[in-house]
């Protein structure tokens, strides 16, 4: 019995020992370093338990640590670039891994329509934008990121007012009527600037549609700019197409990020203008030439003498310009096992304008889960949803009664008054001979515009592996839709000028947009010996539907309720306006990629769309393209040429469409029509346009030549592209006989081109194998484009769009066959008549007559009043003298980035600018007239005087000369150099519960090295209008910002 207990003893003792040893190893755990074959730390690699959601990633120093089950665990180690290792854990407790670059991968994966590639087997022109690079930059939208980083590809902020809109070019315009913005795609649903009401008339934009989606949550993206890469997007990739990838989940533990920073801004440049005493000094010669009484001084006491405004006055720029506060948070959440993972993030931004009382808000939440059901089936799911609203300021639009804030602070002499004796505000200026316009601080206090915008984007991608079926088979079935849904509301309360006359004016817009999109796709991938496709084919269905109105009344009898009481308005201003408008559109499309033993790459792509938007005769249309690669150093006879580590040559030729235009413009259509009719009003409709059944879209062709390089390990690598586009059946209202009951049809009519030359060059200037050393790369940038009008048969050379200014009685840009789009024709200004003996010089011209060498523009033209050229020589100024006097299309655009790291330090420095455009000033017309008309620039003070004859500015005269805005005297030189954003960064030494911390400070628009006296020479008034560029008029100015920010990962 003793021996049987003793027996039981032992096998207690045996079993609680191996039971301890089991509960010891799943306490097992493991610590390493990760580095690189140049033993450098990796931050971020991803260890993982494989089969399991227990994992974590190495921090600032490589380093991790991670508890185990058992010693058959198997760790996987996996980073981007890096070929995956697994290791068996074994009965080690320390685990030091080193990953080799995947030399295959050549860099990276990257984006491109309906699928992706290796950038190495890339055929077409495709430019890559990174998280990193978009993180640097404070951004309101993501179209803001794309600045300077992708050759070709011109942006402009043409307004500087929180989520104020941006224009983009890739590789220049296209169109004249159609749209000639890049469509974008968000995880492969195309959007477009979704709903945004109409506001005011009296000088408020609409907002920037694409502020509703938060650019923190950009993984990358990427812009196709050739027919080869964006015909897959067929009647809308015209444009270029712009893929942006979102942050998606990772499969290891839970991951929790902040992310957040807090700025200053500040208005980058504000101008110079004449003193009240400079003012009214220069008012009174102008009184003195013009044979009245001094303004200023004289018989109306209400006007000191100059010399009293020395103290006295009234600087409207400081009023209405203020230091403003912005700050973003975001929270992510990240991580998964091999089945699901997730990244949900939360978001909050605010920005206050640097014009008092406009801003922006914007909250929104995105959640992108990836789930394998079972080994043939996956979903993937993308929810984005954020609510926006802003305050907008009443800046853009004409001068004088129209006109904004920005406006009346430029245009109001500093001797006009902010407030009158009772303490309440002046509503208007009153300086003698001086411009009618509103006060501009009463208007930015008591005036409302609000805009509120609610965005959903929705959409579920369902793969199914159908690898049973045939090896590399699989169907994708996606579905999706993008809601949003604008309000706006407006109240030009009674103490202002705008709405004094009408006693309050209050405003109500609306605007309901829904995109639904079905996407059915057949992937297939297979690689047998040397040979490798990569092959998509789908069926696409989208149907667009929006509904928007707008209601104006006026007449109330006080501002309490402001807009609140629409009901108790004595007048309907105009007639409230209601529409409603939907399209369709069914693609089907293909794309092959072939590969042959890495060196020869082929690439056919065809995209058939059917529209509703186009005439009977026309609703399908095909694109097709083709694209040749050769990786050259993949051949045998270069295996010897260490010197280059990369060389490719490619080509493309393709077509691609452009349908950016109303649903309705093949088909008649009627408008309403209301007459009074023995005092009743009568309400009739009748046909307002004629049809066209032959209506189809625009279609660019487009060849594109390409190389890259790679030399000393890849570390300096260089990229040129040529190409040429020709757009063919423009679209265009043509004139048309009276006889037809119309006066033009809309039709297809005329050519355009485009073509340039883009470089980009990168080098890994400093590197090194040591943590923590010294490291330098730069990226410099370059593009040029060359843009020119064919053809137009039967259009009339002239201006299309009418006046830029009412006013002032300026017209837009000038439209011929030969010259660029956007070109201005006007008279040359040729300084001033300096002496009698300039008025009286006389030449004999080529027909033998002596005429005048310098003519008058008008009789009453003396000494110091404008001369214009007389370029035919008949003696006379008239519309014989016109001549192109500017351009706004630049010689080129570049970019420069350099970032440095030195221990835990990182430096970014980014230089972007443009070189050789032009800007309609149309704010000279106004403030560089020399006249008591308007405030005065500084510069202005070098005026012809009878002591100061050697000048090219006129002497002062009551009124504006008349010719002097319809001449070259308008324009100026728009180049600039701009440090557009300095990062300095210190990432600090990982804490217990900390992953990683990093602190950074950041400077926006530093300085700016121009010649362009306006606020900015980054400018466009007219926003994304395709004809008119470079204007410059009551623009909202552009703001130094300064920021302090940190990114921790937990």
């Amino acid at each position: 019995m003793k021996k049987i207990i003793d027996s039981f003893r032992q096998v207690g003792i045996i079993l609680a020992f191996l039971l301890s040893t089991t509960i010891l190893f799943a306490q097992q755990k493991i610590t390493g370093v990760v580095k690189s074959a140049y033993d450098e730390p990796l931050i971020g690699v991803n260890v993982v338990v494989k089969g399991s959601t227990q994992g974590t990633v190495t921090d600032f120093n490589g380093r991790y640590s991670i508890e185990v089950p058992n010693n058959k665990s198997v760790l996987e180690f996996t980073y981007i670039g890096f070929v995956s290792q697994q290791i068996t854990v074994g009965n080690k407790s320390t685990i030091d891994i080193t990953l080799v670059e995947d030399s295959k991968a050549l860099e990276e994966v990257v984006v491109v329509g309906y699928g992706t590639v290796k950038k190495s087997d890339l055929t077409g022109a495709v430019s890559s934008i990174k998280s990193e690079e978009l993180q640097k930059l404070p951004m309101t939208s993501l179209d803001q990121g794309i600045q300077g980083r992708a050759a070709g590809v011109q942006v402009t902020n043409t307004s500087g007012a929180p989520g104020g809109q941006v224009s983009i070019r890739v590789r220049g315009g296209n169109s004249l009527s159609s749209s000639n913005e890049p469509l974008y795609v968000i995880d492969g649903f195309p959007v477009g600037a979704g709903a945004m009401a109409d506001g005011n008339q009296n000088g408020a934009i609409a907002n920037n549609g694409m502020v509703t989606i938060n650019p923190n949550d950009i993984e990358s993206i990427e812009i196709l700019k050739d027919a080869s890469s964006a015909a897959i997007y067929g009647s809308r990739g015209a444009n270029g197409v712009v893929l942006i990838t979102t942050k998606r989940g990772k499969t290891g533990k839970t991951k929790v990020t902040y992310d957040g920073y807090f700025g200053i801004q500040n208005i980058a440049n504000k101008m110079e203008m004449m003193n009240g005493e400079e003012f009214a000094t220069m008012s009174n010669i102008a009184a003195e030439n013009g044979g009245v009484a001094p303004i200023y001084g004289g018989a109306n006491e209400k006007w000191k003498e100059p010399s009293y405004y020395r103290n006295n006055s009234t600087d409207w720029q400081d009023l209405i310009f203020r230091t403003a506060l912005m700050h973003n948070h975001q929270i992510n959440l990240s991580g998964g096992s091999e089945s699901n993972q997730y990244a949900i993030t939360g978001n909050f931004f605010s920005q206050d304008g640097i014009v008092i009382n406009s801003d922006l808000k914007r909250a929104s939440l995105r959640a992108n889960i990836d789930s394998k059901i079972s080994n043939w089936i996956s979903v993937q799911t993308s929810l984005t949803a954020s609510r926006t609203f802003s305050n907008v300021a009443f800046s853009e639009g004409d001068g004088a009664q129209g006109g904004g804030v920005i406006n009346g602070a430029l245009a109001i002499p500093s001797t006009m008054y902010v407030y009158n004796e009772d303490g309440t505000y002046s509503t208007m200026n009153q300086t003698p001979y001086g411009v009618t316009t509103g006060n501009p601080y009463a208007l930015a206090e008591l005036a409302k515009d609000k805009s509120t915008i609610d965005r959903v984007i929705a959409n579920v991608n369902l793969k199914f592996n159908l690898n049973k079926i045939t090896d590399g088979l699989a169907l994708e079935i996606r579905g999706g839709t993008d809601y949003s849904n604008a309000f706006r509301d407006s109240y030009l309360p009674s103490t202002v000028f705008q709405g004094e006359s009408d006693n309050g004016i209050a405003t109500k817009g609306w605007n309901r947009r829904s995109v639904y999109l079905n996407e059915n796709l057949l992937t297939y991938q297979k690689t047998f010996g040397k040979h490798a496709i990569n092959a998509v084919a789908g069926l696409t269905i989208q149907y667009d539907d929006e509904i928007k109105g707008r209601t104006i009344v006026s007449g109330f009898v006080n501002d309490v309720l402001e807009d609140n009481s629409m009901g108790s308005a004595s007048t309907t201003k105009g007639t409230p306006t209601s529409s409603r408008w939907s399209s369709q559109m069914a693609s089907w499309l293909g794309r092959i990629n072939y590969n042959y033993a890495d060196r020869y790459l082929l690439t056919l792509t065809g995209r058939a769309d059917g529209s509703s938007k186009f005439g009977v005769n026309n609703k399908w249309g095909f694109f097709p393209s083709a694209a040749l690669a050769w990786r050259v150093t993949e051949e045998a006879f270069m295996e010897d040429a260490d010197w280059l580590s990369n060389m490719k040559l490619r080509a493309s030729y393709g077509l691609t469409g452009n349908q950016g235009f109303g649903s309705y413009s093949s088909v008649a259509s009627l408008s309403q029509y209301s007459y009074n009719l023995g005092g009743d009003k009568a309400t009739g409709f009748a046909p307002n346009k004629i049809p066209n059944s032959n209506l189809k879209w625009e279609t660019t062709s487009n060849l594109d030549l390409g190389l890259d390089f790679g030399f000393i390990d890849n570390r300096l690598k260089f990229n040129v592209d040529y190409y040429y586009k020709k757009t063919k059946d423009l679209l265009w209202n043509v004139s048309i006989p009276l006889s037809s009951g119309f006066g033009s049809i809309f039709s297809n009519h005329g050519t355009l081109r485009n073509w340039g030359i883009e470089a980009s060059v990168s080098y890994d200037l400093i590197t090194s194998n040591k943590p923590g050393a010294f490291t330098w790369s730069t990226t410099l940038m370059y593009s040029m484009n060359r843009n020119k009008v064919l053809s137009m048969p039967d259009v009339t050379p002239g201006r299309p769009d009418g006046y830029l200014s009412g006013h002032l009685r300026v017209e837009g840009s000038w439209l011929e066959e030969g010259y660029p789009v956007g070109i201005w024709k006007y008279y040359m200004y040729d300084g001033v008549f300096e002496n009698q003996e300039m008025m009286d010089a006389t030449i004999v011209n080529a027909n033998g007559e002596t005429v005048a060498k310098h003519p008058k523009s008008l009789t009453t033209d003396g000494l110091g009043s404008a001369k214009f050229k007389d370029l035919n020589q008949d003696g006379k100024i008239d519309r014989e003298d016109w001549a192109v006097i500017g351009d706004p299309n630049p010689d080129f655009i570049f970019s420069w980035t350099n970032n440095f790291t030195y221990k835990n330090f990182d430096l970014s420095i980014f230089i972007n600018g443009s070189i050789g455009n032009d800007i309609m000033n149309l704010g000279r017309g106004e403030y560089a007239m020399v006249s008591p008309f308007a405030s005065q620039r500084k510069d202005m003070l070098n005026y012809w005087t009878p002591n100061n004859t050697h000048t090219d500015i006129p002497a002062p005269r009551l009124a504006p000369h008349a010719y002097l805005p319809l001449s070259s005297y308008m324009i100026e030189d728009g180049s600039y150099v701009r440090l557009k954003n300095i990062v300095l960064g210190y990432r600090f030494p990982i804490k217990k519960y900390i992953e990683s911390l990093r602190l950074y400070v950041s400077a926006q628009n530093l300085f700016t090295i121009t010649s362009y006296t306006g606020f900015d020479p980054e400018v466009n008034s007219k926003g994304q209008n395709n004809r008119q560029l470079g204007v410059d008029y009551n623009a909202y100015p552009t703001s130094k910002v300064f920021t302090m920010g940190v990114n921790i990962a937990f």
